[in-house]
């Protein structure tokens, strides 16, 4: 297991409104490699307190994969909403799409290949995350270049707003989703079926987690339309 841990202070970058930033400590921790199925797909587990980033909800940092690979993640304990986001034409600051993914412990949601990615704790509790991912790399230089991701999730007087990241050229509207059942690769969007199951077979193992290693084999799959519905 690898344990690492993002500081406030480290998290400045990405923030709306850094100056509005005085407490150090901690913003989130990740604890990599909980379980490793065929040396190519790990389990990780993702901790986020309900600390806020001055107005901002605390988040992760954010990040594109180097190679494309989707990802799964699952909800343990709290409330989350996962921001995506996708460019065009290679002009990262111009996004194409983007998404707020709601998820309540149990429930489930799948960053498709090409989707820039961050996780956000609106609860009033602990968000713990567990997710399943090949061995790929991060690229987090995006995120900071244009500081943080397409939109900032604000707590304003204890309701959640969405606004813009004006660092980005075109952003457009949210769409808010929900993980469909997605019986292809045996995710059930409910608590009684964790994802950390997958790595018993029979009903798991590596090869119900292919699609982490080879999506290219699963691209009709790996969609926006195919994996959620809009809520």
């Amino acid at each position: 297991m690898d344990i690492s841990q993002r500081t406030i202070e480290e998290m400045k970058p990405v923030v709306m409104d850094p100056e509005s930033i005085k407490n150090g400590g901690a913003a989130y921790t990740v604890r990599r490699n909980l379980e490793i199925l065929s040396g190519k797909i790990r389990y990780d587990k993702t901790f986020l307190p309900p600390k806020k980033l001055g107005n901002e909800f605390m988040k992760t940092f954010g990040h594109y994969h180097k190679d494309n690979a989707p990802e799964l993640y699952e909800v343990l304990e709290g409330r989350a909403y996962f921001l995506l986001q996708k460019y065009g034409s290679n002009k990262v600051a111009e996004i194409k799409e983007a998404y707020i993914v709601e998820a309540n412990a149990g429930e489930k949601a799948i960053m498709p290949p090409r989707y820039g990615h961050l996780s956000i704790n609106i609860g009033e509790q602990d968000l713990i995350l567990g997710n399943w991912i090949g061995l790929t790399d991060y690229d987090y230089t995006t995120f900071a270049k244009l500081r943080g991701g397409c939109y900032y999730i604000l707590d304003k007087n204890s309701k959640i707003e969405f606004e813009k990241n004006k660092n980005y050229k075109s952003v457009p509207e949210l769409k808010k989703l929900k993980l469909k059942d997605i019986p292809e690769f045996g995710i059930k969007n409910d608590a009684r079926h964790p994802i950390l199951d997958f790595k018993n077979p029979p009903d798991g193992g590596p090869k119900k987690l292919d699609w982490l290693v080879n999506p290219q084999k699963y691209m009709e799959l790996l969609t926006i339309e195919n994996l959620y519905r809009e809520i």
